[in-house]
């Protein structure tokens, strides 16, 4: 349903909220007239038109002073700084029991004006900062965490909590649940929780505390290694059909990580009990069998690849202890999945120093441990499209060899050996299989979806390079024939670079309202079909650098 800016009038005090309206209220959308004390915007006509917005409400206070703001919902707070800021108030009440991220303090750091401010939770570095420019910040939240969930984090402050990606649940006890509900109140940087204990009450409980909180994007990861009572294989299917329903209602999923004991006790059992069933009846089913074998293959792959993900969301990309490379460095080593990931402590720290523990530099540095043909990162935002990009001296070798440089079906996502990723070419083409288990490439079909591509957001690719943090929009996506008229990296001249760009344009499925200039630099996104030998193309082009 779509949600509205809508501000109000409330004594000396203006509510900014972001809601659905009513059909009576859709009536004085951006029309500049108050509806009982209320005026009703379309952020596109917000942001184009902030003037107007102002002195609508300045006709209409009746030289009333207007000194507070009262934001009444966890929103993208620059719209709401505009209008702190053009109407020069000097009280700021977030009226949700919840923080805020660092950059949004950081923007109201910046008014001249502000005075006061309200909030459930600050972390005492930026309540020093506020205080040093004489705000005055009210906290009003009063509920202290259990010293068994902060000790089960490795933590000794609630400042420390702000700041942490993961959150280890090692036991259950009565109060966890209302630990885990306060902890997301006070956190904003929450990536993954760990489940190293099981039961239907609990993993219940986290969705629907998930389900409250819209802001996030969450993956629960249920540890199989510390699964005494069986409870995941006795509930497999309850779990799977959890987690569909979480990435499709909500914005959060679950992944097992397997231990390598059962991989090697369970898996193979049964494997083996069907290839002796299917050899036993008929010669005819070896087919059949092969095909088995392809797909567990493939679930191995995958639950690698969920491991590689675990990794990246605890910011740990050094070399696990249980991947051993051989002398040759060809990567035909040995890789088991990991039983228990190391707790992490972050302890109270500035803007700049967490920048600088999370900057991609760093990790880029420790993922190149793994794999030195390591050459940036790919998000395609909304999709499952999220990997390190590699880099090989031909375009053959990642199409067998993942990321570890095993051999292996699924491939990898990797660059084009001719593009420079220093420097940029006119081109620059990334390759990846589209797998149906939704690994590499498999979600990138969803470009194709008018649905998809009304959430803007889902338009912009980003691309974390040594050089820089890119941002890209796409402008075309279309399915084409075998061809290779649409993998030039370079140009000649200008001419040549304006026919290219009018021939991936022409061919998109929708039309794009982005211009593209010879000028500018293109990423392209080149997978197959499935079908005919039909490929998958998507152009995209750059908007943003901002080095890191």
């Amino acid at each position: 349903m779509k949600e509205y800016i809508v501000i109000s009038l409330e004594g000396n005090t203006l509510v900014f909220n972001y809601r659905t309206i009513t059909p009576e209220e859709e009536k004085f959308v951006n029309n500049n007239s108050f509806f009982k004390d209320s005026l009703f915007y379309t952020l596109k006509y917000y942001k184009s038109n902030k003037k107007k917005v102002y002195n609508t409400i300045e006709v209409n206070t009746n030289n009333m002073f207007v000194s507070t703001m009262r934001i009444s919902r966890l929103i993208t707070f620059k719209y709401a700084y505009m209008l702190f800021d053009g109407l020069k108030l000097s009280s700021l009440v977030l009226d949700f029991s919840s923080t805020i991220d660092m950059e949004d303090y950081e923007l109201f750091l910046s008014s001249d004006t502000l005075k006061n401010i309200d909030c459930y939770f600050m972390p005492s570095t930026y309540v020093n900062k506020f205080t040093a420019k004489g705000v005055k910040v009210n906290m009003f939240s009063t509920k202290k965490l259990s010293n068994r969930f902060m000790s089960g984090q490795n933590v000794l402050t609630e400042d420390s909590l702000y700041y942490k990606k993961t959150v280890n649940v090692n036991e259950d006890y009565p109060e966890l649940i209302d630990d885990i509900t306060e902890f997301l109140k006070i956190n904003y940087k929450l990536k993954a929780i760990h489940l190293y204990v099981f039961s239907k009450e609990l993993i219940n409980s986290i969705i629907d505390l998930v389900k409250q909180d819209e802001s996030r994007n969450v993956v629960v990861f249920l540890h199989q290694g510390y699964d005494k009572g069986n409870f995941i294989v006795n509930n497999f299917s309850w779990l799977k059909e959890i987690s569909e329903k979480c990435k499709e209602d909500y914005t959060c999923e679950f992944r097992i990580i397997y231990s390598s004991s059962f991989l090697k006790n369970n898996l193979f059992k049964q494997l083996t009990f069907n290839n002796l069933k299917l050899i036993s009846i008929l010669c005819i089913y070896v087919s059949v069998v092969c095909i088995m074998l392809i797909k567990s293959y493939e679930y191995i792959e995958k639950m690698s690849i969920n491991t590689l993900s675990s990794d990246l969301i605890n910011d740990s990309y050094a070399v696990p202890d249980y991947y051993v490379e051989e002398a040759d460095g060809d990567g035909d080593g040995v890789y088991v999945v990991d039983p228990l990931e190391e707790k992490d402590e972050i302890s109270t720290m500035t803007k700049e120093e967490v920048k600088s523990k999370y900057s991609f530099d760093r990790s880029f540095k420790k993922l190149k441990k793994i794999n030195k043909e390591t050459v940036g990162y790919l998000v395609v935002n909304n999709t499952e499209i999220s990997y390190p990009v590699v880099q090989h001296s031909d375009n053959s070798y990642y199409l067998k060899r993942d990321f570890y440089k095993r051999v292996t079906s699924m491939g990898w996502i990797y660059l084009d050996y001719r593009n420079n990723i220093e420097e940029l070419n006119d081109n620059n083409i990334i390759y990846g299989h589209s797998m149906l288990n939704g690994t590499m490439f498999g979600t990138l079909k969803k470009v194709l979806s008018s649905s998809w591509r009304k959430e803007d957001e889902n338009m912009i690719i980003t691309l974390d390079t040594e050089q820089g943090h890119l941002k890209f929009k796409i402008f075309s996506a279309y399915k084409v024939d075998y061809t290779t008229d649409y993998l030039k990296t370079d140009f000649a001249n200008k001419k040549e670079k304006e026919a290219f760009i009018k021939l991936i344009s022409g061919r998109s499925s929708f039309k794009s309202k982005t211009k593209v200039t010879a000028k500018d630099k293109i990423l392209t996104l080149s997978t197959c079909t499935g079908s005919n030998n039909k490929r998958l193309v998507v152009h995209a082009v750059l908007i943003g650098d901002e080095e890191e």
